[in-house]
């Protein structure tokens, strides 16, 4: 099983909106997608999900819940001339954080949305509080999971996510978060989170279109 074979029910959790973000009826590219547990949310709405995964043994069991899946590594794959322009949203759920360069990645997927696609980006904050608190007592530790991944290549807050996605020329269009596997109150958890983003946010949750794309409905 992958480390990244999670699939978090809280209506507050960022796999949660994003499925939610996604509706029913899309053509849907979901990049990272592991062994598919959340492109099997997004096919249960009547999408066609197209997953693109590294791992082959993972991108085997995502087949089970995808239309398609391209095993490849994200920085390097090729897709098909047919998906140019082919997808009404591309999923980087937990994805970025792993790549060396994740502006340029955002820059070439882009060419496959349609005009009226959109992205769905969701990233862990490193100046989470926690983080802060550790820093302040001299720690910096790597772990399995969490914010502080062993496999994370890239680090983001607020205003660096926000101007990742603005240098690869998309708009934001709604700007949201998860403060964590918070069960009980997640609603107030998630209101007081709003207030201060960059301090308490786990995850950070943004939906964005081309420069040229600027409307979206959820």
């Amino acid at each position: 099983m992958s480390k990244y074979d999670y699939y978090n029910p809280n209506p507050y959790s960022v796999h949660q909106k994003i499925v939610h973000s996604i509706g029913k009826n899309k053509k849907v590219l979901d990049v990272g997608c592991s062994e598919g547990l959340l492109s099997k949310r997004i096919y249960q709405n009547n999408c066609t999900v197209v997953g693109i995964e590294l791992d082959t043994e993972a991108a085997l069991k995502a087949k089970s819940f995808c239309n398609e899946v391209i095993i490849g590594d994200v920085e390097s794959v090729d897709l098909n001339l047919e998906y140019l322009n082919y997808f009404d949203v591309i999923v980087f759920a937990d994805i970025l954080e792993h790549l060396k360069d994740p502006l340029e990645v955002l820059k070439t997927f882009k060419n496959y949305l349609t005009d009226e696609g959109y992205i769905i980006i969701s990233v862990p904050n490193i100046a989470n509080w926690k983080i802060r608190l550790q820093l302040l007592f001299g720690n910096f530790e790597y772990s399995e999971y969490g914010i502080l991944d062993n496999s994370h290549l890239r680090f983001f807050n607020e205003k660096s996510v926000r101007k990742l996605v603005n240098d690869a020329g998309f708009e934001i269009s709604v700007f949201d978060l998860s403060v964590g596997d918070v069960n009980k109150f997640s609603k107030i958890f998630h209101s007081i989170g709003i207030i201060r983003p960059n301090l308490l946010a786990f995850q950070f949750l943004i939906i964005a279109k081309t420069r040229k794309k600027q409307e979206i409905l959820l």
